[in-house]
This record gives C-alpha cells, structure tokens and sequence, in this order.
C-alpha cells in the first residue's frame, strides 16, 4: 500500500486549516456585528415606534427570532473554529513526531516503573519516549489502553494479525485517522480529566406500581371528565378534585425523580462528549475484522449507539420540565409526567446500561488502533513483520525508531531460536546498549502490531524480559546487586515454568568482583540455552566468547568495535563476526588527564 508522503499531507492540513480559521473568524466577527445591529435596530424601532402596539409587538417578535438565529449561527462558528484549530494541533503535533521533535508532547510520565520487566530499560516512557512517539490517541481512555498494550502486548498471533490488518487499514485511511483526533481534542477542550462512559451509573429508581398505574389512571380519568363536562355535566368539582390528587400523587415521588435526573444528567454529558467519535466509527467504512467488529458492538439491533444517546439525550430534555414550575404544574397534573419520563429512562436503561461500558471500550480501542496506524502512516519505510512459528527474532537493517534516520546505522539480528544466544562484546560507546535497545523496542512494536524500523523481521511472540538499567531500593532496603539476582531470579522460574521469553541483558552481575562476574555469568548462559528461552547479553567480559565454542549453533558471538586511529577513538556501530578485540577505557582516561 502506498501512502501519502506524511510531512507534506500535514503540511497541507495546517495550510487549509489556517485558511478555513481565518474564513471562519471574518464570518464570526460579521455575525458577531450583526447580532449588535439588530439589537440596535430592534432598540430604535421600538423607541420610533412606541405606542404603537402591532408595530412595537411585531418588531420585538422579529428581533428576537433573528437574534436567536445568529446566536445558533455563532454556536455551529465556534464549533468549527475548535475543529480547525484541533485539526492544525493534530498536524503540528505529528510533523514533530516525524522530526523527533519531541520535548513538547506528552511522554507518559506516569507510567514509568523501573521494577517493570522491560520498559523502564527500554525508555518507553517519559520526555523523548517511544510512547511521546506513539501517542496520537483523542482520549484519555485511548492513552491508557496505549499505555497498557506496551507494558502488556497481546501474545497470541491470532490477535496480533488482526490488529496489523486493522493497523494497516487505518493508516491509509488518513482523513478518518486525523479527523478522528481532532474530534478527540474538541470533545476535551481545556478539561485533560478522563470522560469515562463505563463509569456511568443511574440512580435506582424503579417506580412502584401505583406509581405506574397513575401514568395511565389519571389522564384517563381527566379526559373522561373533561368530555363528561362538554357533554354538559356538571362535574367541575371532580375535576379538581383529579387534579389535586394527580398532584399529590406526582409530588410523594419528586425527589427519587430528581436524583434520577441528576444521574441522567451526568450519563449524557459524558456519553454526549465523545458522541461525534461514535458517529466517526459507525460511519467508517472498513474491512478489517478488527474494525468490523468494534463496529458491530456500536449497534444493539437496528439502532446505533449514536442514535441510542440521542434518545438519552432528549429523554433528559423531556424531564428538564419539571423545573419550570408551570410546566411542572400542568404537565403532571395532565400526564403524570415525572413518572412518565421516569418509565421511559426505566426502558432505556434496561435496553442500554450494560451497553455504554461496551461503547467505550470500542471508543478506546479504536483510539489505540488509530495512534499506531498514525505511527505507521509517518513511517512509510517501516515494515511490518511476519510472525513465524519457531523463528524468535531475525531481522535485517533493523533501527531505533528514536534516532533520526540520517544518522540511525541499522544492523542485522542472526535467526535466533529458543535456546540460541548472542553474546555481544565491544568498547565503551560502540553501540551494544542502542543495539539492546534497538532489539527490544522493534519486538515490542512488533508484539503491539505495529510497523517496526527495519528492511524486514519474522518474529513468533514471546515474553520479553530485560536487564539493561536495574536500579536499587531504599525504600525496600535493597541493594543494587540483589536487585539484579532477583530479576534473574524472575527470568529462570518463568523460563522453568515453561514460559517462552526474549531476554535481553546488559552486563549482567555488575555489582560483583570480575572473577566472581565470570563464573555467574557462565552458569547463567550455560542455563538459559537449555529452557524455552532465546537472547542477548551484552559485556566487556570476552571469557563469555568461549560460549561459542560450548555450545556450537547455539551460542554466537557479534562485536562492535573501536578503531584508536591518529589519536582518535573512532565507531562505526557496526556489528561485526567474532568476539571484540580493540578496547577504549584506558584511552580516554588518558584522553581526559584521568590518568
């Protein structure tokens, strides 16, 4: 599928954008001018006028109307105005994402958790964050459903393959994608707290059954006596009498009434602020089983869950009534109309509450769906992977998404099958973290559905487990060096579990003197080749090159080298065969005056 070029598709939505916005604020301005004109023209025809009832009366009636059209003229302006400046945020926001501009968008702060099993290592969150990269979600609820997919991917291929077809539908449809963003931002305005339709509670108020039988008793009963006394009867005594008694009868139940509308009330403006996002989903047209499906869940028989909240929403219009005080006289007297609209919600309730849940999560999880198929339409030379039953991880020309591509140097990762691991030696700054880091991220977008930085990569899914940046705790009064045992103590009872795991380790057994490291690291390896575990360790330790030799097939070994060339300490990045053999420590002490 070809895509757009991204920068110049944005570029071209900030130029309309601003182009409409100006449009739109000339007209707002003149219909602002207008609706003072007719204020005025209404004010001096009245005073020309006055005595003159017919004039004065028809002038006031005219001057009112036009003023409440431009009033609704204004209202739909401001609306549109909203929507351009979102549409021109949603455009600069990615422009940045593309430039790796990103020390201005959202990084997710609070979901940093350096005891989680790899996204601390990997700086998924936090300022210049893979998550600031992916999160173009319009919702709050879209963010955390993100946020969770990254700390917990789905592992079944199943799920996984339908999430790359929905992925790939939605990154080509970028007037869907961006138009949904924008209704994101416009549905939050200025309030960033979450809009959560699945917290949605009604309050209890299940009429009785003399209250039910009054809805239909008395109006009844007071069109009998109202045609009784066109007939010519006398029955003007009874009809009072009907009256006061609808009433007092209305009145025994006004406040559980009123509790249910103030829970209405609230359902409706939750359910009405992303009701524009529904209609967005509904409408689509889609292909992918994914995106079918989230958009079956929108419609509960022949009716959608826009039409739904619009009934909702005009079910809370009818019991606005009751307080106007006339029309909460007449209304219930005539129709018993608090428990009438009380019996209407009841219905609406039992067709829908257990619904709303459903359409937020649909709401969220196409949110989720559109961030990352906005990450893959502002990569285009991203690829997305095959997933193989037995191959772990092989790639070719895989990259860090984080680092721009001018200077991104991509490098290869070997078939690696359970059992099989890569020991990666090398100096000081040439590259073994980033490449670490490199293997973990792309994998973990994999795992996500997402595209990944690299020429092309087969992966089966697996848990990945990482050791890159553990940290100590005081508060748990725990060392740094038992903190570390215990995160190998994690990986090995679940590998002894059976558990499938991608491990990738950075030096491990730091906090210990070099023999000791040695020996602890040889057993480690020399356990994990034989469980249902592939991996990568990293160290300056070239013992763990005889690996190699100990386990042939399984055990290989890449470096990255340093070259001390006229006095100069130069990287390629490159990964290279066999085990390293240039170091740089001592030289840039000396190069520093350490030593």
């Amino acid at each position: 599928m070809e895509w757009k070029n991204p920068a110049r598709y944005y570029e071209g939505i900030k130029a309309d954008a601003a182009s409409e916005l100006s449009r739109l604020s000339k007209l707002s301005a003149t219909v602002s001018v207008a609706r003072l004109a007719i204020v005025i023209a209404a004010i001096a025809c009245i005073w020309a006028w006055w005595g003159e009832a017919v004039l004065v009366g028809s002038t006031l009636a005219v001057g009112v109307v036009l003023f409440l059209v431009l009033v609704i003229k204004h209202n739909k302006l401001f609306g549109k105005i909203a929507m351009q400046k979102a549409l021109n945020r949603v455009a600069t926001d990615n422009i940045r994402r593309i430039n790796l501009e990103l020390d201005t968008l959202d990084g997710g702060g609070e979901y940093v958790n350096p005891r989680h099993e790899y996204s601390y290592d990997l700086d998924l969150f936090g300022q210049r964050s893979i998550f600031t990269l992916l999160n173009s979600t319009a919702t709050k609820g879209g963010e955390r459903l993100l946020a969770g997919s990254l700390v917990k991917p789905e592992l079944s291929t199943e799920e996984i393959l339908k999430r790359q077809e929905a992925i790939k539908e939605l990154a080509g449809m970028e007037s869907f994608r961006i138009r949904f963003q924008a209704l994101g931002l416009v549905a939050k305005g200025d309030n960033e707290t979450d809009m959560d339709m699945s917290a949605c509670n009604f309050a209890n108020c299940k009429l009785r059954q003399w209250q039910t039988v009054s809805i239909f008793l008395f109006p009844s009963v007071l069109a009998i006596l109202v045609v009784m006394a066109v007939l010519g009867l006398d029955v003007s005594v009874w009809i009072e009498t009907c009256a006061v008694l609808s009433l007092v009868v209305a009145s025994l139940g006004s406040k559980k009434v009123g509790q249910l509308h103030d829970s209405v009330d609230k359902v409706v403006n939750t359910v009405s602020i992303y009701h524009n996002l529904l209609s967005e989903i509904e409408n689509g047209r889609f292909e992918s089983e994914l995106m079918m499906e989230f958009q079956s869940r929108l419609r509960t028989g022949d009716e959608l869950a826009s039409e739904a909240s619009r009934k909702l929403a005009k079910l809370l219009s009818n019991m606005d009534q009751r307080y106007n005080w006339l029309s909460y006289l007449v209304l219930n007297i005539l129709l018993q109309w608090d428990y009438r609209q009380a019996r209407n919600v009841e219905r609406w309730i039992a067709r829908h509450e257990g619904m709303i849940g459903r359409w937020h999560d649909v709401l969220c999880k196409v949110d989720e769906l559109c961030a990352l198929a906005t990450f893959a339409f502002n990569n285009p030379s991203y690829t997305f992977p095959k997933i193989d039953g037995q191959v772990i991880l092989e790639a070719s020309q895989m990259g860090h998404p984080l680092i721009d591509a001018a200077r991104c140097v991509r490098n290869d990762v070997k078939k690696m099958e359970c059992g099989n691991f890569l020991v990666v030696t090398g100096a000081n700054m040439a590259g073994k973290s980033t490449y670490l880091r490199t293997v973990g991220v792309n994998y973990l977008l994999a795992l996500t559905g997402a595209p990944v930085c690299a020429v092309d990569m087969v992966f089966t899914p697996a848990t990945l487990f990482t050791g890159l940046r553990t940290t100590d705790s005081l508060n748990d009064n725990e060392s740094y060096f038992f903190a570390e045992l215990r995160r190998l103590q994690t990986i090995i009872n679940r590998a002894e579990h059976g558990e499938r795991m991608l491990v990738i380790l950075d030096e491990i057994l730091k906090g210990t003197n070099s023999a000791d490291k040695q020996k602890g690291s040889l057993a480690l390896v020399r356990k994990l080749v034989k469980m249902n575990v592939a991996g990568i360790i990293a160290t300056h330790d070239l013992v763990l090159g005889n690996l190699a030799d100990e386990f042939p097939g399984m055990v290989s070994n890449r470096c990255f080298e340093a070259e001390i060339k006229d006095d100069t300490l130069k990287f390629d990045y490159k990964l290279h065969e066999g085990v390293a053999h240039n170091l740089n420590a001592y030289f840039l002490m000396q190069r520093m005056g350490i030593v």
